[in-house]
């Protein structure tokens, strides 16, 4: 009897989400427009990490897959799938028996990323939309040795690196051209992760994590989707992320394949 009350129970509580998942299915097939795209993207972000004074550059260079669909008029939702190759130049781990420099080393990883954009004008020249973004990296476990020269001793670290990116805020679009659409995306944009260190030494053992920051916390993205035919477009963007004594840069392009 207990068995069947708990099944109720599920089966009761289960109710509501394959309702919600019915009809996220139903608005997928009902979608007005689908896309698939494939990207490629540089990154250069200055960061900051233990002290505010100690600052170094992260460079990253990504391979996306990405789906969008048009949930109902005037939403979208998008999802994307990456690989990248990144490095974390300058950064030191000196709470750890024999102090490490990650150096140039490129670090792979994956990324998974989210997109929301909302129209909330709509004329026949300009198109003002809302756009939210949120990606995350978790990159692989890479090992460092010690040079035994510095030791005397052998010596290994193994570290690997996870971060955020978040960013919201509106874009604007003009639709006056006819193959062309330029636009600009001024968003509130947020870099933060955690860079984690284990080091072994003989019988010696140490761990640190340093916390990482985007020193800018706001870009400005100028794009354009150029229509090539009716199914096939490409999407150029540049941006630019200022901080006190500097501007970063980030640049990308897209093809899309619209259905």
């Amino acid at each position: 009897m207990k068995k069947i009350n708990i099944f109720l129970i599920l089966l009761i509580l289960a109710l509501p989400c394959f309702s919600l998942a019915q009809e996220e299915r139903e608005a997928l097939i009902q979608s007005k427009s689908i896309k698939l795209g494939i990207g490629l993207e540089y990154l250069s972000r200055t960061i900051r990490w233990g002290d505010d004074n100690d600052n170094s550059k992260f460079k990253s260079l990504f391979f996306t897959f990405s789906t969008q669909f048009e949930v109902k008029e005037g939403l979208y939702a998008s999802a994307s799938f990456g690989y990248s190759f990144s490095n974390y130049e300058g950064l030191q781990f000196m709470k750890l028996p024999f102090t490490l420099d990650p150096g140039d080393r490129s670090i792979e990883g994956y990324l998974l990323g989210i997109e929301i954009k909302k129209n909330i004008v709509n004329r026949e020249e300009l198109e003002i939309d809302v756009l939210g973004q949120f990606f995350w990296y978790l990159g692989s476990s890479e090992t460092w040795k010690i040079p035994e020269e510095s030791l005397n001793v052998p010596g290994t670290a193994q570290g690997s690196p996870t971060w955020t990116r978040i960013s919201i805020g509106p874009v604007f679009t003009y639709k006056g051209f006819e193959s062309l659409t330029p636009y600009l995306y001024l968003s509130f944009n947020k870099l933060q992760g955690t860079f984690t260190m284990d080091e072994t030494i003989q019988e010696l053992e140490g761990h640190e994590e340093l916390k990482i920051y985007g020193k800018s916390s706001f870009c400005t993205s100028l794009g354009g989707i150029y229509e090539i035919s009716e199914i096939f477009s490409i999407n150029p963007e540049a941006s630019f992320m200022p901080y006190r004594g500097g501007v970063d840069l980030s640049l990308s392009v897209k093809a899309l394949l619209s259905f």
